[in-house]
């Protein structure tokens, strides 16, 4: 449930869908294996949804990514812009 915004150096409370951004952020499920019905299994890697919500101010100046295997990560939009060099 979203309670804050993502960014930890602010306090803003999540109070309506309308203030701020909210990123939808894919993730691996804990599971690995889905059985179905009949004989027939799906083995993958399930995934989920989580959402992420910066408040107003810290979505004019930050997003929210995934940081792959390490998770998610909240950044200032011109450093997940630059080339590595």
């Amino acid at each position: 449930m979203l309670t804050k915004c993502a960014n930890p150096a602010c306090f803003a409370t999540f109070r309506y869908l309308h203030e701020g951004k909210l990123f939808p952020i894919e993730s691996k499920s804990d599971s690995e294996t889905v059985g179905l019905a009949f004989d027939f299994e799906f083995t993958g890697t399930p995934h989920r949804l989580q959402y992420f919500w910066l408040c107003s101010s810290c979505c004019r100046v930050m997003t929210v990514q995934s940081d792959g295997e390490q998770g998610v990560r909240v950044r200032r939009r011109d450093q997940c812009c630059q080339m590595a060099p």
